[in-house]
């Protein structure tokens, strides 16, 4: 569902789009843009990739690919805008995947990922990978040839460690904060300016209750909006 809020107060639903499988079992679906174009994936069914064109908007949006050679489900995606690189996170075809989209209307394979078994979320930027890879923490990997990667750092064992999540990375590139996906655990604030010794240096919680729980992290300026 695409909806137009230019004027916040009279939004509506410009558009909508099908999933290639839909169903009551569909409980995670993702989303991220670049250059004009929408990419959508499903971590529930047989799926596919699928690819939007956003240049008609907002009268509606089209559809410009729908396949599942590539990947038929995936957890998360995140692009490096930068580098043109789509990143697919738990995919029935490996942990992590990454495709380069120079043709952003016909994704390309590059390398799957085999450093870890599965990464659940990530942030990359200028080909830094900082991977939420669940039980087994935060890994931060070079893919500046994702042939190639180089592990820059990690933190596998923390204070009040959970599911590790999801995170996200400030504009000058030195803090990140990170949510573990289980009830009343703190979300991490990091100093990464040194990647070989990444320090936790403050935690928050929601104040609200023992059983909430932190799933996403997202940083604009000085806030983070969890």
């Amino acid at each position: 569902h695409v909806f137009d809020v230019t004027d916040p107060g009279n939004a509506y639903q410009a558009d909508s789009a099908a999933g290639a499988d839909q169903g009551y079992w569909m409980n995670h679906r993702d989303y991220k843009d670049h250059k004009g174009y929408l990419y959508a994936v499903c971590d529930e069914g047989s799926s596919t990739l699928q690819i939007y064109d956003l240049s008609y908007l907002p009268d509606s949006i089209h559809k410009v690919y729908d396949d599942d050679t590539l990947f038929s489900r995936a957890h998360t995606i995140f692009i490096d805008t930068a580098a043109a690189r789509l990143y697919a996170c738990g995919t029935n075809m490996s942990g992590m995947s990454i495709y380069s989209l120079q043709n952003p209307e016909a994704p390309v394979l590059l390398a799957h990922y085999m450093g870890v078994p599965y990464v659940h979320d990530m942030y990359t930027r200028n080909d830094t990978a900082y991977l939420n890879c669940g039980m087994e923490g935060l890994y931060v990997v070079d893919f500046q040839d994702p042939t190639a990667p180089v592990t820059m750092g990690s933190l596998t064992v923390y204070p009040d460690q959970g599911y590790n999540h999801s995170g996200w990375l400030n504009s000058t590139g030195d803090v990140y904060v990170f949510c573990d996906e289980n009830y009343g655990r703190e979300v991490k604030v990091c100093d990464v300016s040194d990647l070989g010794d990444i320090q936790i240096v403050s935690t928050l919680t929601s104040g609200v209750s023992d059983s909430s729980i932190a799933h996403n992290a997202f940083i604009l300026g000085d806030y983070v909006y969890i």
